[in-house]
């Protein structure tokens, strides 16, 4: 049987005991990796790397500064890249070439990257020019601790998250909807104007407050933009893992994890009136709404918990270090 790879890190993926047990963090007791800063964490991965299997790094900019460290210092990195997101091509920019080439750069020095969805794999493999062996799908999981059924209902419609939302479409397919749609919003989101009378936005409330406002929806929407990058995913999870039926579009991000008339409703990119149409089918069914809510939130609580993720995160990262090379760590 083959041995686990020893894993150093500067994920902060404490709800799983499994991860906790099996990688080695960069933080110490009482910090979080946004405390430490970018520079900060590089310098600490580079400084313990040469002790560890793998460095599994969160984020692109930490991502990206570790590898260009081991880069310029001609050392392994050992890395295993995670959470680094597309953004959309602009080869006419500079600053987006530059971006891109450094990237490419040090994911052919990794050992590969995990993504978030399936349909990432080949958009990033062709993005840094990888074959799609170094690349690694890892399902996501619910951040809900305890995920169960709330039954409180006020009829209303909720919309949370801030990264690639398609609020002019929800805001064209509230017109359609008879219930208060709630808007969670970022501070500098642009809203369309004017809304519906039905619409309300709240911006950066506390979490507290955003889970209090899901645990007493009727639907949760979640409109995403057409992009290479997946998203949507934190809030989708959250929903299910209340028994909230979700209406979200059909996207990168959801296409792994949403299954039509399965455990929601899937509407197309930017088509208002098939979002209205799938939010007034689940008011109207009380029956239907219940049947997805309660297979979503079964999934939930058997397949996409923190411990899954941790094992299949584990799995794959395993596999990439065995395939590139599974050698013993060198100075």
């Amino acid at each position: 049987m083959n041995e686990p790879p020893s894993i150093l890190t500067n994920m902060a993926f404490h709800q799983s005991r499994l991860w906790r047990d099996s990688v080695e963090s960069i933080c110490r007791q009482g910090e979080s990796p946004d405390e430490l800063g970018t520079l900060r964490q590089a310098y600490r991965l580079l400084r313990r790397r040469p002790a560890f299997d793998a460095v599994v790094t969160m984020g692109p900019r930490v991502s990206l500064a570790y590898g260009l460290l081991c880069a310029l210092l001609r050392k392994p990195s050992r890395q295993i890249l995670t959470e680094v997101f597309l953004d959309p091509p602009r080869p006419d920019c500079p600053l987006w070439r530059l971006k891109t080439a450094l990237f490419r750069w040090v994911a052919r020095r990794a050992l590969g990257l995990l993504t978030n969805s399936s349909g990432e794999v080949e958009l990033i493999a062709r993005r840094f020019r990888l074959p799609e062996s170094r690349l690694r799908f890892v399902p996501m999981y619910t951040t809900v601790e305890n995920p169960g059924l709330r039954q409180d209902n006020d009829g209303s419609v909720v919309s949370i998250g801030r990264t690639l939302r398609d609020l002019e479409t929800l805001a064209a397919a509230a017109r359609e909807i008879p219930a208060p749609v709630l808007i969670v919003a970022g501070r500098h989101d642009c809203i369309p104007s004017p809304l519906p009378a039905n619409v309300k936005v709240l911006r950066d409330i506390p979490l507290e407050d955003t889970y209090a406002l899901l645990a007493r929806a009727a639907v949760a929407v979640a409109p995403l933009l057409p992009a290479e990058r997946s998203t949507g995913q934190v809030f989708f999870f959250e929903a299910m893992a209340m028994g909230k039926p979700v209406v979200a579009t059909r996207s990168i991000g959801t296409t792994d994890y949403l299954r039509d008339n399965e455990n929601a409703l899937l509407a197309a990119p930017g088509d208002a009136a098939g979002l209205a149409a799938a939010v007034n089918r689940l008011l109207a069914d009380p029956d239907l709404a219940a049947r997805l809510a309660a297979r979503a939130l079964e999934q939930c609580q058997r397949e996409w918990t923190p411990d899954a993720r941790a094992r299949r995160q584990l799995e794959a990262i395993g596999e990439l270090w065995r395939t590139g090379g599974g050698r013993p760590p060198t100075s």
